[in-house]
Parts: structure tokens; sequence; C-alpha cells
């Protein structure tokens, strides 16, 4: 079963925020709750969660890569 909670850090303010991990989506883009900057990861990242959270999402988790995406 993946981790669903994650401390995702605002790339633009440094905030930190607990926030949870939808199962099924693939998140690309989400606002920052401070600053309320789109946090976008880049090109080469999987996903925001990847990219900026202390967790990969549950997709890399539950299948060890990002290739399914």
């Amino acid at each position: 079963m993946p981790i669903l909670i994650a401390t995702l850090t605002c790339p633009h303010c440094n905030a930190q925020s607990q926030e949870t991990m939808r199962v099924r989506v693939v998140e690309r883009v989400i606002r920052c709750l401070e600053c309320a900057a789109p946090i976008i990861p880049k090109p080469d990242d999987h996903c925001v969660w990847c990219a900026f959270s202390d967790t990969p999402c549950p997709v890399v988790q539950n299948e060890g890569s990002c290739n399914p995406c």
C-alpha cells in the first residue's frame, strides 16, 4: 500500500505543507498554499510529488518507476 501523505516544498517560497496525494492521478501542477505560485515539475521529473516532496507519488511507489506515465 502506497504512502499517501507527503510534505510538499514550494520551489518559489520554500513553504512546506502536508498534502494528500491522489492515487490514480499524476499531478503536473499544484498551487502553493502560501504564495499561490504554480508548482510545476521540470520536464524530466515525473510529477509534482516526485520533484518537490519527501515521498514519491503512488504510481512510482507501486511501479518502481515513472514509465507508465
